[in-house]
């Protein structure tokens, strides 16, 4: 460890007085072995806290415990924009320390806390992690989750917040009273009113274990007045958070009287349901659905006669070989010439999901290369 604390300071040293990024690599597995020095990571990184613009830190709890704990009050990481804090606690070690490392970050608009283990979240004790939360403009809480009212009143003090990721979990606990890095904020208190974020224009649901996220919102008791893009995650998994709930999504719709631009899920979606979305959501401009079921004709056929996405400009999904050739007519049809003084101009993006060896797509490749010499932004990806 001394060896490759030299050798990063001379490389940090070289650029001066210039921004840097900080981003650890190493596994956050409680596995690792932690440094022999246990101010190894404090030494690396302290005499550059000043210069840090973005920090990202994945370590087992004790390193990050060392970091945090040796580095706290520091008043040097003004440049701070963004932290990422990745971090796997396991049943033989404490829970994160308290710190109080980013009261003083002036600049900190994006945190991203993520809790890296496989068997699932966890209710953590109270610890402390100071932020300045009326600053923050994008949060996302990965495998982190709280009772409602905890994470409510950690919510309410974010009144800048533009960007959210919750973490959905099966059911309330009122009993669970501690917060994940217990960041609970002075002043803060728990009520039971609405908590409304004029701001947010993009909210995203972690839910890998498909839970129903409707109710789970409810009982935050949040509103987004402003909100332009919903979208769903399961950080990649195929094995969960694999299906669209069209009821779910209609309530937070209703709840929330919001007219969406863009919508996006990885979960499978049935034909029936991508129509579903388009019908409800008139002012949908973007709609990404590729883990979806291919596009009926339908749908495509009511596009082509203007019903349905009047105001759409991007889409990704799948498309049945038989039916790309009336799909690339209803894309066609809605090209409008630059000439044109008409707000709306047609597609501007399309990323269509289909078998390339299959005879459908081999009798439109042609027409889709001549698209794209046109000027038309068409991927096709192999399904």
């Amino acid at each position: 460890m001394p060896y490759l604390i030299q050798s990063a300071h001379k490389h940090l040293q070289r650029c001066g007085d210039l921004p840097i990024t900080i981003q650890t690599t190493g596994s956050a597995s409680p596995a690792s072995a932690a440094p022999q020095d246990q101010l190894a990571i404090h030494k690396l990184l302290s005499p550059y806290t000043s210069r840090i613009r973005h920090l990202t830190l994945a370590f087992p709890v004790e390193w990050m415990n060392n970091f945090l704990g040796h580095t706290a009050n520091s008043t040097d990481v003004k440049s701070l924009e963004s932290v990422k804090l990745v971090y796997h606690p396991h049943h033989q070690c404490p829970p994160l320390g308290d710190n109080n490392m980013f009261t003083h970050a002036y600049s900190l608009h994006t945190v991203e806390i993520e809790y890296a283990s496989e068997l699932g979240w966890k209710y953590l004790e109270s610890n402390t992690v100071n932020l300045p939360w009326s600053q923050i403009t994008e949060l996302n809480l990965i495998h982190v989750v709280a009772s409602p009212p905890y994470l409510q009143a950690i919510l309410a003090n974010c009144t800048a917040l533009e960007n959210l990721t919750l973490s959905i979990i099966k059911a309330a606990d009122d009993n669970t009273n501690h917060f994940p890095f217990g960041m609970m904020v002075p002043g803060a208190h728990v009520h039971h009113n609405h908590v409304s974020f004029p701001n947010l224009k993009h909210l995203t649901l972690y839910n890998p274990k498909n839970f129903d996220y409707s109710e789970y919102l409810a009982s935050l008791r949040i509103h987004f007045p402003s909100l332009e893009h919903f979208g769903t995650s399961s950080n990649g998994d195929p094995r969960n958070g694999r299906q669209w709930s069209h009821s779910q999504f209609v309530t937070i719709l209703a709840e929330n009287v919001v007219p969406l631009l863009s919508v996006s899920t990885p979960a499978h979606i049935s034909h029936a349901d991508i129509e579903n979305i388009i019908r409800d959501v008139p002012s949908l401009r973007v709609l990404d659905v590729r883990e979806g079921d291919p596009i009926s004709e339908t749908t495509i056929r009511l596009m082509t006669q203007g019903y349905l996405a009047q105001q759409m400009e991007e889409l990704t999904c799948a498309v049945a070989p038989a039916l790309l050739s009336s799909f690339l007519d209803m894309v066609e049809g809605r090209y409008v010439s630059r000439r044109s003084k008409a707000i709306y101009r047609g597609f501007k993006k399309l990323v269509i999901r289909c078998p390339k060896n299959s005879q459908g797509y081999m009798d439109v490749h042609e027409r889709i290369e001549e698209l794209r010499q046109w000027g038309r932004d068409i991927t096709v990806v192999e399904s």
